[in-house]
């Protein structure tokens, strides 16, 4: 193989492929890159098995051929390089000559041969979607996936489901850590009849950060599911991703546990700022905050025992009975972080609900927090 690419679109490439190829793991060619020649462009493949990128650039290619190489060093050794053009030639026992106009590099590779393919899909199931409402969909739920040490496998991943409600389609993204839970409902205009959802489709946390890279650099891409895998394609670019296995929580019976009789109006800026300054003071495992809903105020106190406490009262609009509740801080931070609403709403029936929290200008999004012990 010999091939001449622009450094910018390489350096571009490797650069989003690094958080697949940086894992560590028993295989060790995973942490490789497969570079194969393709027409008048060249391809670069990574994956961990479970989520697989593909993304083609344009070269000009002297002599077709192909060979997998070290991610990380590739990626620092184009880095570093500021020449406009490189040259990158297979030498014999799979190394490459790296030219520039300052030196020439070498740096040793290994048979393509060896590097696992992508799953194959069906082109006919996709669906073509809006990048901005699927990107404010990963926004508004990626924050309460459960994390990889809580153990709870089939919560490290984002539900994903779609609904035809009079002859309208909507795609719904869900999420949960098992002490929150975020929803982001919205309804699509494009044709979504390919898109087959029948099955639970639990898209890992890994892939939904590189769906949303990928939507960052379009206005649309194309989505599909088959043989549980998640395919999403651009022009350039097909990221492949193995769905998780397991059941997902029966959310809606949680959204019909909750009245909305009496509703708590904040000024989500104020409420934010408040928070940060009382998580300050809380203990850090559990970020416990105290909530005193009273007469159109709300009392937040925490205290940790090595550093101190706080208190602060904010104005709110709430005439119902008197609650006191505890929640994890760090929680309503994040929630209220994703919204653009000015003025938040939250729902809470007595001192061992949860708390539900929607906004005006956050149309389809819906934030459930879990009470704590106080």
């Amino acid at each position: 193989m010999i091939i001449n690419v622009s450094r910018n679109d390489l350096y571009t490439t490797i650069s989003s492929l690094q958080n697949v190829t940086s894992k560590k793991g028993t295989i060790a060619i995973l942490a490789n890159i497969l570079i194969e020649t393709y027409q008048e462009s060249i391809i670069l493949t990574a994956t961990d098995l479970e989520v697989g990128i593909r993304i083609e650039i344009s070269a000009e290619i002297l002599v077709p051929g192909s060979i997998t190489l070290p991610s990380r060093k590739f990626f620092e050794m184009i880095r570093e390089i500021n020449d406009d053009h490189i040259h990158i030639e297979v030498l014999e026992n799979k190394w490459i000559k790296i030219s520039t106009s300052s030196g020439n590099y070498n740096l040793s590779g290994t048979d393509s041969e060896e590097y696992p393919s992508l799953p194959e899909f069906k082109k006919d199931i996709l669906s073509s979607i809006s990048c901005d409402i699927l990107s404010e969909a990963i926004d508004k739920t990626l924050f309460s996936i459960a994390q990889e040490n809580d153990n709870q496998f089939n919560l490290m991943g984002v539900l994903f489901e779609k609904e035809i409600r009079d002859e309208k389609n909507y795609l719904r993204l869900v999420s949960s850590d098992g002490h929150r839970l975020s929803l982001f409902e919205k309804e699509f205009d494009t044709d979504l009849s390919k898109l087959i959802v029948e099955n639970i489709i639990l898209i890992p946390k890994k892939g939904m950060l590189e769906v949303k890279k990928l939507c960052e650099q379009n206005d649309f891409i194309e989505i599909g599911f088959e043989n549980k895998q998640a395919i999403f394609k651009s022009d350039k670019t097909i990221i492949i991703i193995r769905l998780l296995n397991g059941e997902f929580p029966n959310y809606r019976n949680i959204f019909k546990s909750i009245n909305k009789k009496f509703s708590i109006e904040i000024d989500r800026n104020i409420f934010i700022s408040s928070m940060k300054r009382i998580n300050l003071f809380t203990e850090d495992l559990y970020n416990s905050v105290h909530f005193c809903f009273s007469n159109n105020k709300l009392t937040l106190t925490s205290q940790n025992m090595d550093i101190g406490n706080a208190k602060e009262e904010i104005n709110i609009k709430y005439d119902g009975e008197d609650l006191n509740l505890g929640f994890n801080g760090k929680y309503f931070v994040e929630s209220l972080q994703v919204m653009n609403s000015s003025k938040i709403k939250a729902y809470i029936n007595t001192e061992k609900s949860p708390c539900l929290i929607e906004g005006d200008d956050d149309p389809g999004f819906m934030s459930i927090i879990m009470p704590m012990k106080i």
